[in-house]
């Protein structure tokens, strides 16, 4: 062999063995997934809910759908505006809205648009938790018989709160939520208005 290739060939081999004696290089961390990370664009329903009002023997089922735009993220926690239009639905109504008369109740609808502020955290094991807060114009209708009034139908305000509680399976959570609502801004005159509101049962899925 030829003596001037000694060198190269010694060369070329110390660096293929230095090279492979270098320790593999550890995997770079998983970041665990951010509550605000979504596929869903924010101009779609990023949750539901399903619930009742139950007050004074009327319960209202209610559906909402929620978009949710986001103005504060952390890792764990998120702090946005919530807008949920919402349908209800007396399922139970009053026997008399009139003390010492029988005037029932036929029917109660009620439609309605909250803005909320609404905020989301996250444990490590997938458990979640929230609250939210908000308000907006309603209308209602309800009928009645045999008093010396048949119909309503107002625009009022409602305020609306409540909080929930839940377990996100991968990309979704479900939970369950308790809160209250109240309506402002009525007519005294009202018939229908000691029925809308109060206490607030119902479930929620979150696929944001």
């Amino acid at each position: 062999m030829n003596r001037r290739f000694l060198p190269w060939i010694v060369f070329t081999l110390g660096l293929s063995m230095a090279a492979w004696a270098q320790p593999a290089p550890s995997p770079k961390p998983v970041r665990p997934a951010r509550l605000s990370d979504s596929h869903t664009p924010a101009w779609l329903p990023r949750g539901a809910f399903l619930g009742t009002f139950i007050r004074d023997g009327a319960v209202v089922p209610e559906v909402r759908l929620q978009w949710h735009l986001v103005f504060y993220q952390g890792r764990r926690d998120t702090l946005g505006l919530l807008i949920e239009p919402t349908a209800a639905f007396a399922a139970a109504k009053p026997d008399t809205v009139v003390e010492n008369a029988s005037v029932p109740m036929t029917s109660l609808q009620l439609y309605s648009l909250l803005l909320s502020i609404g905020y989301t955290s996250r444990l490590e094991s997938g458990l979640e938790w929230g609250f939210q807060v908000g308000t907006g114009p309603a209308w209602f209708q309800s009928r009645f018989r045999g008093g010396s009034k048949s119909e309503e139908s107002y625009w009022v305000g409602l305020l609306d709160g409540r909080a929930r509680l839940g377990y996100r399976f991968g990309p979704v959570a479900l939970g369950v939520a308790v809160g209250y609502g109240d309506p402002y801004n009525y007519k005294r005159s009202s018939l229908a208005r000691p029925y809308i509101g109060g206490l607030q049962l119902g479930l929620y899925a979150d696929w944001r």
